[in-house]
Order: structure tokens, then C-alpha cells, then sequence
């Protein structure tokens, strides 16, 4: 049966509607992969999904990511990464709890970040837990000319630990979080990542940092690279129109483009009201700028 496809926002969000992630035929699946280069937020409503059928539905979108912290990874699938504030009987973490808490693009830290983002929404809050979005496609068109030219075949630096960034703050809710970070800072090394990205796919343009993950500007002195950033992040969240709020709904599955946008978890629950979602990532390439032909 042909899915319905409804656009929700001008931001670029699609609604997928009669579709089945665990039968879906290959035309059903070109068709939705189709869309997702004109929509670079999609939700397929009302799924049902065990962790090994969306891991197997991940997997048609090419290679996972391999997940880094095995101890929130699902134990019926390895690549499912649990994201939820649940708590054990013991009171031990069942996910991780601070998932996404600031602005940002899927692991653009590592030399090739993922492209793709997919979370299962197995269980919501009776309030909060919303996903905020921001495309970023759209606030590269709108740069200033001048701008765009100040920014031009530059590359920001990248890295994971909250420590290195004070845009951002460890969460007092995650254990042993500043643990975890103090370990990465010395098995990690800074990554540069063009500041315009060009899309691998569609070769369309996007601001490529984030307040979470961009710490500086490659060959650029913190005295001029952090007031260049903080332009550019003000530009960024200027404009409500090319932000969207996903309000959850249990059983959404929604995937989302990395190289054209950054997200933030909404928060706004406190446990035992719980979240839980199951999180998949399609491998990416290393990104790159390519100039547009004149």
C-alpha cells in the first residue's frame, strides 16, 4: 500500500504515514530514501519496532557507526544505544541520561562523523522530552554574503569533552560524567571539520558547528575564532523559521540528516516520569567543502 507523505514544517520535516519499517519492499524504501533528500527530518508514526528490527531497518541505509559505550548498548542488538533516565533496582543508569543536551550535529567530533540519526520512541514522559531541531542548510542561504566569505575553506575544531568547551556543562544527572570526559581528552585528539560542509548526497550547503562539539577555529587565535563563532551561533538561532520541535508521540521513529542540521534534547522531565528511546546511526564519510559552480 503507497505511504502518505505530509510536510509539517517549513523547516524541512516530513510526516510518513502507512509505512512499516519491518515489511517495507525495495520500491516502498527507494521511495522513502527519495524523500528524505527533500526532508532532512522525517517521522514514520505508530511503528512497532523489537531492537534487532530497527537495527535491520538501520542497515538498508548502509553501514552502522559502532557505538562506544557498550555498557547503554541494548543486549538483544549491540548497535541499538539506549537513551532513557530509567534506573535499575540497584539505581544504576539503564541508558544514558543526558543524551543530546545541547545544540549539535551527531558525532562531528571523529573524522567521519555519522549521516544519518534514527530514534525509536519506545516510552515518553507525561511531559517534556521534546527533540528540537535546526536546519542548517537554511541558515547557510541565509548567511550574509560577507559572512559566507569570512568563512569560506575554513575548518573549526571539533571535540567531545565538555571540559574543553565552556559553551556547555557536564550533566549532574549522568555518573561519573566528568570521568568519562577526563578519559576521552586523552584517548581523543581535536578533529577539523569545514565550517561549510557540502551534503555527500545532494550537494546542497550547511553551517557545520555546533555550541556542543566546535571548541575553535583551525590556524585561528581564540581572540578572533571565538568572537567569529559566537556571530556565527547567534545568526544561527535568529531565526524560528528554520527551527522545529518534535513533540514525541510512543512508537514515532524519527531519522534525521546530520550533515544538514543540528538538535537539541528538550529535557523538561524528572525521573521516575520516564523517557526511553532506542537509537541507531547510519556511518558516514569524512565531510568536506566543495565551492559552488558559478
Amino acid at each position: 500500500m503507497p505511504f502518505t507523505v505530509n510536510e509539517v514544517s517549513p523547516a524541512g520535516v516530513a510526516e510518513i504515514l502507512g509505512f512499516d519499517c519491518r515489511t517495507a519492499d525495495d520500491a516502498d524504501f527507494d521511495r522513502l530514501r527519495r524523500t528524505f533528500q527533500v526532508y532532512p527530518i522525517i517521522c514514520i508514526r505508530e511503528q512497532t519496532l523489537s531492537p534487532r528490527e530497527q537495527a535491520n531497518f538501520a542497515r538498508r541505509w548502509g553501514p552502522l557507526e559502532s557505538q562506544d559505550r557498550s555498557t547503554y548498548c541494548h543486549p538483544d542488538d549491540s548497535d541499538i544505544l539506549v537513551l532513557s533516565n530509567e534506573r535499575r533496582a540497584d539505581g544504576s543508569q539503564v541508558g544514558i541520561v543526558d543524551a543530546g543536551d545541547f545544540w549539535h550535529s551527531d558525532s562531528s567530533h571523529l573524522p567521519d562523523p555519522c549521516l544519518i540519526t534514527m530514534l525509536y520512541s519506545v516510552k515518553n514522559p507525561d511531559k517534556g522530552g521534546d527533540t528540537h531541531f535546526l536546519n542548517t542548510r537554511k541558515v547557510y542561504e541565509a548567511l550574509p554574503e560577507s559572512l559566507k566569505a569570512r568563512i569560506e575553506g575554513l575548518n573549526a575544531i571539533h571535540h567531545v569533552s565538555k571540559l574543553l568547551n565552556p559553551r556547555v556543562a557536564v550533566s549532574k544527572e549522568r555518573e561519573a560524567a566528568a570521568e568519562y570526559y577526563k578519559a576521552r581528552e586523552k584517548e581523543t585528539k581535536p578533529v577539523a571539520q569545514p565550517i561549510v560542509r557540502t551534503h555527500p548526497v545532494n550537494g546542497s550547503q550547511a553551517l557545520y558547528i555546533s555550541p556542543r562539539f566546535t571548541i575553535g577555529i583551525e590556524g585561528m587565535d581564540d581572540a578572533q575564532a571565538q568572537p567569529l563563532l559566537d556571530e556565527l551561533f547567534r545568526f544561527m538561532f535568529s531565526n524560528v523559521a528554520w527551527q522545529f520541535t518534535h513533540k514525541w508521540k510512543d512508537g514515532d521513529f524519527v531519522f534525521w540528516d546530520n550533515a544538514s542540521l543540528n538538535h537539541m534534547a528538550g529535557g523538561g522531565y524528572e525521573y521516575p516520569d520516564t523517557r526511553r528511546m532506542h537509537r541507531t546511526t547510519i556511518a558516514g564519510t569524512r565531510p568536506f567543502y566543495r565551492p559552488l559552480a558559478a
